[in-house]
């Protein structure tokens, strides 16, 4: 995918990869309605995939926080990631909590690190972690939650077939694993939303 993301979403030899596919699967690529489907297919993983062109580095954009000690939470954020064990779609919302140790993100960028991470081939578990240890990395809050909820269409278009099943996964870290009533108005935080 990496190749197909430094040769641009145009490769030659990606389109030829999906024609291949497409005839693999009983279809004949040559005809009318799939003649520009190989070529769709690939701006299309170029687009699902850009995650692995950004530099989150450059999203940390930080504001002195003046003295700000409580609790900063986002709320359903909107994410689409790519399966990688299927390279199906699974898609939900990312809450994100932190106690800030000096200075603040601008909100805008908590989207956007979500967007480059989520645009990648993932495990729900891994992204989780990857947004944390971002936002640890290059924030250094004093306590940072970051909790996701998602739907797997792996699950639910394949295999159990079982439909509206949600998967959550929590990263807490730093004084947020002490302080239960800061670990509690996040909860609440996020459920008012929901």
């Amino acid at each position: 995918m990496k190749k197909l993301l430094r040769h641009g979403s145009g490769s030659n030899n990606g389109v030829e990869l999906v024609s291949r596919l497409i005839d693999f699967l009983g279809e004949d690529s040559k005809r009318e309605g799939l003649l520009e489907t190989p070529s769709r297919v690939m701006r299309m993983y170029g687009e699902l995939l850009s995650g692995y062109k950004e530099n989150v580095d450059g999203f940390y954009k930080t504001f002195n926080s003046k003295g700000y000690k409580g609790i900063i939470t986002l709320t359903n954020i909107d994410f689409y990631s790519l399966c990688e064990h299927h390279m199906i779609p699974f898609y939900g919302k990312v809450h994100i909590g932190y106690i800030p140790n000096g200075k603040v993100l601008g909100l805008s960028k908590f989207a956007r690190v979500v967007d480059a991470y989520s645009r990648r081939l993932q495990t729900q578990e891994n992204l989780t972690k990857q947004i944390a240890d971002s936002f640890t990395n290059y924030l250094g809050p004093e306590g940072l939650i970051v909790h996701i909820e998602a739907e797997h269409l792996c699950m639910s278009m394949r295999g159990v077939k079982s439909r509206g099943i949600i998967t959550k996964t929590t990263d807490i870290r730093g004084v947020l694993r002490e302080q239960k009533d800061l670990l509690d108005q996040f909860y609440k935080d996020i459920n008012k939303n929901n």
